[in-house]
């Protein structure tokens, strides 16, 4: 049994990273790229693409990351519980975690991405209201709120994996 619960702790751990690793791949590489499109673009001689543009290829970018968001959430939820009721040592603070990543997630997915997606299909009018920035700003920190309780939680498995294993010492000769 331990040796089945090690597997999942690794598999959990592996898809929290993996998770990390798209929301820093899709906020930190993909955004600033497809939101300053046109200086790229300009280099290479290609006409001037709009903000507008931009910001429905973000958002198929998003909508495609929001299945592994939705699938991770039901992971984190399944995972957390079970430690939580399996554990001897039982973290609240882990529960607490996991819990806030999976409202995040659905906050983000099932919330804001659905009204960005409808604004933007109103047109680029739509998307220049302070209504739209407001809803894409809390997005933003939504999404910015999710990557820190996941690597927070990411953080204290792998620091309770570390010093609930046992250490190897070497006994001392005399």
């Amino acid at each position: 049994m331990k040796v089945f619960a090690s597997c999942i702790t690794s598999v959990y751990l592996w898809a929290l990273g993996v998770t990390i690793g798209g929301i820093l791949a899709c906020g930190m590489l993909s955004a600033p790229v497809i939101f300053n499109a046109s200086k790229y673009l300009a280099v290479l001689e290609i006409t001037e693409m709009t903000s507008y543009a931009s910001g429905l290829l973000m958002t198929e970018i998003f909508v495609r990351f929001n299945y592994v968001l939705n699938a991770m959430a039901i992971f984190i939820l399944i995972y957390e519980l079970l430690a939580f009721n399996i554990s001897s040592k039982k973290s609240l603070f882990l529960l607490g975690v996991g819990i806030l990543s999976v409202v995040l997630i659905f906050l983000f997915t099932m919330y804001y991405t659905p009204a960005i997606v409808a604004a933007q299909s109103d047109g680029a009018a739509a998307t220049a209201s302070e209504e739209f920035e407001s809803i894409h700003t809390q997005s933003e920190m939504v999404f910015k709120l999710l990557l820190v309780s996941l690597s927070a939680s990411f953080i204290w498995r792998v620091y309770l994996l570390r010093f609930a294993a046992p250490v190897a010492t070497k006994g001392r000769k005399k």
